[in-house]
């Protein structure tokens, strides 16, 4: 009965050890990924069929296919070269570790305080866009994925705080009373 009770505690542990591996590359391969087409040299957004890449892993590395592609459907029957990028800088191409990149060591262009770490949670932080006629903010989750990479090139950072400001200004300005900071006087007089 002892070996018995061996063998099953054994297999037992061997597939638990697979099914750890496989639950491990499903969390690293979930999530948007901002990679370069090889067929345009443009930015794409991408996700991973991740629960492929993690049965897969479990024999061997992780065969890294498509599930969605922000050039599909028109492109759809693509080799999917880009893979070899995600299959290489795993975390690297995933559009949150970019954002919290960006983010990183920025003060607000608004309030000018630091912006605290990214988290999945929570109010969203913004990027103002200094072209713009009313200097408009967005939250980054507004921004399609594709185009983060030029985003990060044309907009300030905007912590989470002003960013709900600025959205709630967008949104109801004629609730919204602008004070002048120094005298704390209204911009606008009643009479």
């Amino acid at each position: 009965m002892t070996n018995q009770l061996f063998v099953i505690l054994l297999i037992g542990l061997v597939v638990l050890v697979y099914v750890g591996l496989a639950l491990a590359n499903y969390i690293r391969m979930r999530g948007t990924r901002i990679i370069t087409c090889p067929e345009n040299h443009e930015p794409a957004a991408v996700k991973v069929d991740a629960a492929h890449a993690a049965m897969t892993a479990v024999w061997e590395s992780p065969d890294i296919r498509l599930q969605t592609c922000s050039r599909w459907p028109e492109h759809e029957g693509c080799d999917q070269g880009c893979t070899g990028q995600i299959a290489g800088s795993p975390a690297d191409t995933l559009a949150f570790e970019m954002l919290k990149k960006w983010y990183s060591d920025k003060s607000c262009a608004i309030c000018r305080r630091p912006i605290p770490p990214l988290q999945h949670v929570g109010p969203k932080p913004g990027m103002l866009n200094v072209a713009s006629p009313g200097h408009e903010t967005l939250s980054w989750d507004e921004i399609p994925a594709e185009h983060l990479p030029a985003v990060f090139e044309t907009h300030l950072a905007v912590c989470s705080s002003c960013q709900v400001a600025e959205a709630f200004r967008r949104q109801f300005p004629d609730l919204v009373l602008d004070r002048d900071r120094h005298s704390g006087t209204s911009g606008t007089s009643v009479h």
